[in-house]
C-alpha cells in the first residue's frame, strides 16, 4: 500500500521531501543538531524569561521559559508545555507558536534520554511544575487554571506527570492538552507496527528504549513511565488529544481518550484525516495544520 496515496494533499509534496526521523544510536548526534520544526517569527509581543529553577533530589537545576504578554495585567492562566522529541532530542526554547497561544506559557526542559533515562526527565518536569506553583503569584500565574501541554514524547511526558501530580497530591493540574503524545512502548496496535511516515516504528522503539533504559521491554514498568500501562486514569483532568490518521501514534492516542471518558474524565478527541506525525508543526502552512491549530486555540478559549 502507497501510503502517500492516503495522505492529504496539501502535505503529500512536503512529505515526499522531509523524509523520516530515522533514530538510532548512530544518528542521534546529527539529528540533535537539528531543528524539529522550522522558525517561527516573533510578533514582538510576548516577553521571554529564562529561568534555572531547583531540580529534583540529587538533580541539576532544571531549565524553565516564561512567556508572558507585554501588556498583560493581573493573573492569567498558563499552559505548562513540554517539548517533544523522542524523548532523546528537542529543547524548550524557540516555539514561535507560543505569541499566540499566551495569556501565559511556560516552557520546561528535561534532561534527555538515553543519557538521562526515567525516571529523571519525568522528575525534571515536575520540579519545573513545583516552581510555577510555587512562585505563580510572582509569575501573574492564576495556578487553579494551570495545565500540561505536550506533543509527542511531550505528550507523553505530560500524562505522565498528570499522574504523577495525582498520586502525590501536591500540585493541581487543571487539564491536558495532547498532540500525538506517545503513549506506549509495546508496539501492539496495528497503527504502531505500520510503515507511517515521518515516525516509523524503529524510531519509535529507539526513543523508549532509550527511555526506559534497562526496563525496557518488561512487564513491570511502572504507569508514570508508559501512561497506557496506567490500570486507574480517574481524577485526571480534562483533556484534548489530536492525532492524524496516519500517524503509528493513532490507535494508542484514540484509546487514551476512549479510557479517559470511561473513567468519568472529559476527553475531547480530535483525528485529522490524512495527517502524519508532526504536520501541525512541520507541515504548518498546510489547510490540515491550520485547522487543527484553530481546533486547539479555540479549546483552549477561557
Amino acid at each position: 500500500m502507497n501510503v502517500l496515496t492516503q495522505t492529504d494533499p496539501d502535505v503529500r509534496e512536503i512529505l515526499a521531501t522531509i523524509g523520516d526521523f530515522s533514530l538510532s544510536a548512530d544518528t542521534l548526534e546529527q539529528l540533535r543538531g537539528q531543528p524539529l520544526r522550522a522558525a517561527a517569527p516573533s510578533s514582538g509581543a510576548v516577553e521571554h524569561t529564562d529561568y534555572l529553577v531547583p531540580g529534583p533530589s540529587g538533580g541539576p537545576d532544571v531549565p524553565v521559559r516564561v512567556h508572558r504578554p507585554r501588556d498583560a495585567r493581573g493573573t492569567l492562566p498558563c499552559v505548562y508545555s513540554i517539548h517533544g522529541g523522542g524523548f532523546v532530542m528537542g529543547s524548550h526554547l524557540g516555539d514561535g507558536r507560543l505569541d499566540s497561544w499566551c495569556p501565559a506559557r511556560v516552557c520546561v526542559g528535561y534532561r534527555l534520554a538515553p543519557e538521562t533515562p526515567f525516571p529523571g526527565p519525568l522528575e525534571d518536569c515536575y520540579a519545573g511544575l513545583r516552581w510555577v506553583h510555587e512562585h505563580a503569584a510572582e509569575l501573574g500565574i492564576d495556578f487553579s487554571r494551570t495545565g500540561l501541554m505536550g506533543g509527542s514524547a511531550g505528550g507523553g511526558l505530560a500524562v505522565g506527570l498528570a499522574l504523577l501530580a495525582r498520586d502525590r497530591g501536591e500540585l493541581p493540574v487543571a487539564f491536558q492538552l495532547l498532540i500525538y503524545p506517545m503513549l506506549d512502548d509495546r508496539q501492539i496496535t496495528p497503527s504502531s507496527r505500520a510503515d507511517r511516515p515521518v515516525w516509523p516504528p524503529a524510531s519509535n522503539r529507539f526513543g523508549w528504549m532509550s527511555y526506559l533504559g534497562h526496563q525496557y521491554g518488561g512487564d513491570d514498568i511502572p504507569p508514570y513511565a508508559v501512561p497506557a500501562r496506567a490500570a486507574d486514569l480517574a481524577a485526571l483532568p480534562p483533556a484534548f488529544v489530536m492525532v492524524g490518521t496516519l500517524d503509528g501514534l493513532l490507535d494508542e492516542d484514540i484509546d487514551y481518550a476512549r479510557r479517559l471518558s470511561a473513567a468519568g474524565v472529559p476527553a475531547d478527541l480530535h483525528v485529522f484525516a490524512g495527517a502524519p506525525h508532526g504536520f501541525d508543526t512541520m507541515m504548518a502552512g498546510t489547510a490540515v495544520a491550520q485547522r487543527a491549530r484553530r481546533t486547539l486555540e479555540a479549546w483552549l478559549e477561557p
